[in-house]
């Protein structure tokens, strides 16, 4: 059954809210191929003319333009998408805009909350849901939640006692004591006890709080708490705020407040104000304050006592 139709048949009081809400999961499963997928973030990606890309794309509060062909899957929540040229596989929009400028999807089309503009060309099914449909209304008022076995999209409040999934994309809000993943995005809030990821992406509104973690990347270009946190590799242009940190490598241009920071390189160009600092190596073109600190090298600024 396909989304508008499933929604009607919510109004007309034949299925149950609940019964939808696991009609579109349904609908939702296996967006994605067995492909590798990229998440991009508050960024402009675009598919050039004559190129062609074997992968699965993810854009959360970005712009993807395709002009060659996209041999894979596109996922985006609260972007553009700009199709000039082919997706080869399923196109899944959320509060975005998908503008079709001759372009064709050899694929299913699900806009959720979206718009169109122009002639769309679609191979399979083409769902178009907006605020239109009263149920919609109601339900995006609340909250929204969109998931298969690999993914789950969540617009609104939720509050889960234990997150496992392959990839996370937080558009609203998460509450849970434990969350496992290999990619989370976040361009809305989330709040746990523990944490356990392969790769965390931030957005510029995006807020992270977490009591542990245990991350191998983190780009942050929101705000970050954590109590206490593992990270192998950190990019951070937003704001930290950490008890305890021991990292890899950090690549920093924002700020990063910390008691106790150990790391093996610290590439600065933001501030790092730390009462305790251990590294084996410091590029500082930034600011760097502790109370002691110990590192073999350093080049740049010197770090300034407390």
């Amino acid at each position: 059954m396909e989304l508008r139709r499933i929604l009607e048949a919510v109004e007309r009081g034949e299925i149950s809210p609940q019964q939808a809400e696991k009609m579109i999961e349904v609908i939702f499963e296996d967006v994605y191929s067995k492909e590798s997928v990229e998440d991009y973030v508050d960024s402009t990606v675009e598919v050039r003319e004559n190129e062609e890309i074997r992968k699965s794309i993810s854009v959360t509060n970005g712009k993807v333009i395709v002009k060659g062909k996209l041999l894979g899957n596109l996922s985006v929540v609260n972007g553009i998408i700009e199709l000039y040229g082919t997706i080869k596989g399923n196109v899944n929009a959320v509060r975005s805009e998908i503008i079709w400028n001759g372009g064709e999807v050899d694929g299913d089309v699900n806009l959720v909350l979206s718009q169109e503009k122009g002639d769309a060309k679609v191979t399979g099914k083409h769902n178009v849901i907006s605020f239109d449909v009263p149920f919609i209304r109601k339900l995006a008022s609340k909250k929204m939640k969109f998931q298969s076995d690999k993914e789950l999209i969540i617009d609104g409040e939720h509050r889960i006692e234990q997150v496992n999934k392959e990839r996370l994309i937080i558009n609203g809000s998460l509450y849970a004591n434990r969350i496992e993943c290999e990619s989370l995005v976040i361009t809305g809030t989330v709040v746990a006890d523990e944490l356990e990821a392969s790769e965390v992406i931030i957005s510029k509104s995006g807020k992270l709080k977490i009591k542990v973690s245990e991350i191998e990347r983190l780009i942050n270009k929101g705000e970050c708490e954590f109590q206490r946190a593992n990270i192998e590799e950190l990019s951070n242009s937003g704001k930290i705020q950490v008890q305890m940190i021991s990292v890899e490598r950090i690549d920093n241009e924002g700020d990063i407040i910390s008691e106790d920071l150990s790391t093996e390189t610290l590439e600065n160009k933001g501030r790092v104000k730390t009462k305790s600092l251990e590294a084996e190596y410091i590029r500082n073109k930034g600011e760097i304050i502790a109370s002691k600190f110990t590192f073999e090298d350093i080049e740049g600024n010197d770090v300034i006592t407390l």
